[in-house]
């Protein structure tokens, strides 16, 4: 009994209910009828339109690469003519009746080949043109002067294909394809006339019947110029953007909209001048069949749905109330009520939450019990720092009192090393909080090198290479001077020769970088290992006469974040150097004239 409870509460989950209720009445059927039935019959459907406008396509694009083929062999056959390129080279030795008997005889050849109504045009250098159909004379000079013409004269035997929907040379209008060819003579590679063999558009239309839906023949600019459907000819046939997928593509297919209809568009290229061959055909007719099937489904999947929101509604509403009864006791949590808990059943999840919830609470009011306990702490810390101030302000005046008595029996040496310490002790009590700028630190130090040359005397030197926008920027209080004192006290004092401490600083975009550097005794690997380890252990509590270099570091990170510290490195018999990391923080106000010596 006990093991079918405990197996029935791992079933009565929240996850379990919802993901049981969909299998049940909607994933499993919409899955079985989707493998089943939609599916592959969408994928036959598919692909069997796929495979017949591929064919479909191959089979016009043959037809029409034969016809732009014969073109070419026809253009062929008539620049090559021997009594053709001496009419073009030199046409005053040519009468009339000598050139209307080479135009007859150009004229029976093309009748007796494939091409039956055919316009060809020539053109020497010269000025002459020659026609098998009648010619518009006043377009002669907007005919040499377009583009292409130029073009097809850069380079021997060059061709390009055009197409116009309303004929340059010809009265009659009708749209054309033209194969413009540079006459050539052979002998000396030189261009010596224009060709153009022209055929009507409709000549390649014949090639579109008898396919499914609308065929056009699109050059690269988008233009029809030929299809199934007339009117379409010389209009622009999509908008750019299915344009350039059709262009960026040798053959394909794409889905496109065009007069608020859907079209399944298949695309191949002709090869002789890239032209594209689209078919265009409505989405619908296409897809008819799956439509009828989806429409079924979506009736049977409907009324799965129905039942289904009934079964979500009941489930909803038990997972729902238990919800609404949590989010109001948050709600009063948001005006300080820490007293109310709650004791709901319901689903596992839920139980869990609101357990949550109550522990929550618990610990809030725990964590409020706390921070008052602390705040007072600090308050009465505060008052005994108070306190405790009292006697270094009174051994403060003493200092100053003994000092002026030094000054006025003439004694300045002395007087000087008492204003030194009195300073520096002013300093450690506490006034003017714990920040300060880079250039007091500085002054610090000064004191106390001042202090230390009684004893080391010349010894020990000192030197600064300190920006001046350094200077005036944050600092912590005595956040130098237990560095230098390390350096004097374990570096210098052990060495036989000179010591040494070049203090310096740089900016680092938005730190500000400080280092120590002395030329005393260093550390061996080990000692150095040991100080890196204890600098990356958490923070440890310290007094407030706690000196030295973990002192430093602790106080850096807690006031900046654990991005910022120091690090040491250091060498047996070669000196040590310490680097100090803090934000760069300008300090408002002028500099100190005292430190202006300092800034190199």
């Amino acid at each position: 009994m006990k093991g079918l409870r405990a197996s029935f509460q791992s079933l009565n989950t929240v996850r379990n209910r919802i993901f049981f209720s969909i299998m049940l009445f909607l994933i499993v059927p919409f899955a079985i009828a989707f493998y089943f039935i939609d599916k592959p019959l969408e994928s036959a459907i598919e692909r069997k339109i796929g495979d017949s406008a591929r064919e479909a396509l191959y089979q016009v694009n043959f037809n029409v690469g034969l016809f732009l083929d014969d073109m070419l062999k026809s253009v062929a056959g008539i620049s090559m003519n021997d009594s053709l390129i001496a009419m073009l080279k030199t046409p005053e030795q040519f009468s009339e009746y000598d050139k209307l008997r080479l135009k007859d005889s150009i004229t029976n050849k093309l009748y007796s080949s494939y091409f039956t109504d055919t316009y060809v045009t020539l053109m020497d250098l010269h000025g002459n043109w020659y026609s098998s159909r009648y010619v518009d004379n006043a377009k002669y000079k907007e005919y040499i002067n377009a583009p292409w013409y130029a073009d097809v004269l850069k380079s021997p035997f060059q061709h390009m294909w055009m197409f116009n929907s309303k004929s340059y040379t010809y009265a009659d209008k009708e749209p054309i394809i033209t194969l413009v060819k540079a006459a050539t003579d052979f002998q000396t590679s030189q261009n010596i006339g224009v060709l153009l063999f022209s055929v009507p558009e409709k000549d390649i239309r014949k090639y579109f019947t008898n396919l499914e839906g609308d065929l056009y023949l699109l050059d690269r600019d988008g233009t029809v110029i030929s299809g199934s459907n007339p009117a379409m000819v010389g209009s622009h046939f999509a908008d750019e953007s299915y344009l350039a997928r059709i262009g960026s593509g040798i053959k394909g297919q794409l889905i496109m909209e065009k007069d608020d209809t859907k079209w399944i568009a298949n695309y191949d290229t002709v090869t002789q001048t890239g032209w594209k061959l689209v078919q265009v055909i409505k989405y619908d007719t296409v897809f008819k069949e799956i439509f009828d099937i989806r429409r079924a489904n979506i009736a049977i999947f409907a009324l799965i749905f129905i039942v289904f929101l009934i079964i979500t509604f009941s489930i909803s509403y038990s997972i729902s109330r238990p919800v609404k009864l949590l989010n109001k006791r948050m709600q009063e949590l948001e005006d300080k009520q820490f007293n109310s808990t709650l004791s709901v059943s319901g689903p596992q999840e839920i139980v869990t939450l609101i357990g949550t919830y109550n522990k929550m609470v618990r610990q809030i009011r725990e964590l409020i019990h706390r921070q008052k306990e602390q705040f007072q702490q600090k308050e009465d810390m505060r008052f005994r720092a108070l306190q405790a101030q009292i006697n270094p302000h009174f051994i403060l005046n003493t200092l100053n009192n003994i000092k002026w008595m030094a000054y006025i029996r003439n004694n300045h040496d002395v007087g000087e090393m008492l204003s030194s310490l009195g300073s520096m002790m002013e300093a450690s009590i506490g006034r003017g909080g714990s920040l300060t700028t880079v250039r007091q630190e500085i002054a610090y130090i000064e004191n106390y090198i001042a202090l230390m040359k009684l004893k080391y005397n010349e010894k020990l030197t000192v030197s600064y290479d300190i920006p001046p926008e350094l200077l005036d920027s944050e600092a912590i209080k005595f956040m130098l001077q237990p560095i230098v004192e390390n350096s004097i006290v374990h570096g210098i004092d052990q060495m036989n020769g000179r010591g040494e401490i070049m203090i310096s600083a740089w900016r680092n975009e938005e730190t500000a970088v400080l280092t120590v550097e002395d030329n005393g005794v260093g550390m061996t690997a080990e000692k150095l290992e040991e100080l890196q380890r204890s600098l990356n252990e958490p923070f440890e509590d310290h007094s407030m006469q706690s000196i030295g270099v973990r002192n430093v570091h602790d106080r850096i990170r807690l006031q900046y974040g654990e991005a910022y510290g120091l690090r040491v490195e250091s060498v047996k018999n070669a000196g040590t150097i310490v680097t100090l990391v803090i934000p760069f923080k300008p300090v408002k106000g002028g500099e100190d004239d005292e430190l202006k010596g300092h800034a190199r």
